[in-house]
């Protein structure tokens, strides 16, 4: 008898399993799926807002960095703190949609999207077992809000203007003494107990998507929090970290489209067809500016203008991996080592979610 049951249930999954392939199979060139949704092929003014949005996630990749200091450190680079150098530097950062507006909704929501943003990063060394530096983990909520007119939108011209809110804790999960022990002041960089909190607020206007070449910019201001319980903030970055920072950054993204006829490799060998392929090169420009009591930074020049430059390549926006080559001039953006001023180079994957 179970025999029996378990033949008839498997018997159902099958003709399940086959109604599902038939229907998507017959009815999937009508209809396209959006989000929670069923639209009849039609791109809506939000879908460019959310387009626009996914443009401006942040960039990750697996690169191999190289660090040059810019000032003599204090304390030489020990074992396992990368003092031979690094193999690689890596960044999972993405910001997870909780909600976001759809066509259909009320114009107040059609405006809005809430996240739940995670960023995490760390470097590999050329040391001694090759060890794993403290990451930076941050993680929190983020809002964005759109301030421009949903009919512009719809028609596809003029730009797009929205307002970013975020609220994040940045820590790199170590528990050791903030400073090593030296007669020189310098962090601990290979367990320091570094924590943090911040706001920051970013007007960010952009070009609408219908364009071939895409720009976007935006600036803003990052406040430092010290929050209680296990997210407060560790007592040694007053007066030394930075209290806030000023925000700026410029996005170019061109959309491409190439066709090229090549030879058909399926069943009639010979035959010539054409095919568009869209490529993505993007150039991304990040600085942010220091601003607040930093007296206690160890050196006359306070260093405080930070710059990042990424270079993003696509052979196919249909992939999820193509090439970046990523600049960084100013502190090292690797939580305690925010006193030693760098310059880096890297070269490596950029790796995107379709």
């Amino acid at each position: 008898m179970k025999a029996m049951k378990r033949k008839s249930t498997w018997k159902k999954l099958a003709a399940l399993l086959l109604f599902t392939f038939f229907f998507f199979k017959i009815f999937g060139q009508a209809i396209i799926l959006n989000g929670d949704s069923v639209n009849a092929n039609k791109i809506h003014g939000v879908d460019r807002y959310h387009q626009i949005l996914r443009y401006n996630e942040p960039i990750m990749y697996l690169a191999f960095p190289v660090l040059k200091p810019i000032l003599d450190r204090s304390v030489p680079l020990m074992e396992g703190e990368g003092k031979d150098g690094y193999w690689a530097e890596g960044h999972f950062g993405h910001r997870f949609v909780a909600f976001k507006g759809k066509y259909y909704n009320t114009p107040f929501a059609q405006r809005l999207r809430v996240t739940f943003d995670v960023s995490i990063l760390t470097r590999l060394t050329r040391d001694n077992s090759n060890p794993l530096l403290p990451y930076n983990n941050k993680f929190g909520l983020g809002i964005d809000f759109l301030l421009s007119s949903l009919r512009s939108l719809d028609s596809g011209k003029g730009c797009m203007i929205w307002l970013t809110t975020q609220l994040h804790h940045y820590s790199n999960g170590q528990a050791d003494s903030f400073f090593i022990d030296a007669p020189e002041k310098r962090n601990n960089y290979k367990s320091g107990d570094f924590s943090a909190n911040y706001w920051r607020a970013i007007i960010n206007i952009s070009s609408n998507t219908h364009r071939k070449n895409l720009y976007m910019g935006g600036i803003g201001f990052q406040e430092e929090l010290d929050l209680e319980g296990p997210l407060s903030s560790s007592r040694q970055l007053k007066n030394y970290y930075g209290d806030g920072r000023v925000l700026l950054f410029f996005h170019w993204v061109k959309q491409s489209k190439l066709t090229i006829e090549t030879v058909s490799r399926g069943f009639t060998k010979g035959t010539k067809i054409k095919r568009q392929v869209r490529r993505h090169v993007g150039l991304r420009t990040e600085l942010d500016y220091l601003v607040g009591d930093l007296s206690e930074f160890p050196h006359n020049e306070k260093f405080r203008l930070g710059w990042h430059t990424y270079f993003t390549y696509l052979p196919s926006v249909s992939n999820q991996i193509g090439l970046m080559v990523h600049t960084s001039l100013g502190r090292d953006y690797l939580n305690m080592r925010f006193d030693d001023v760098v310059f880096l180079g890297s070269v490596g994957l950029y790796i995107t979610f379709d």
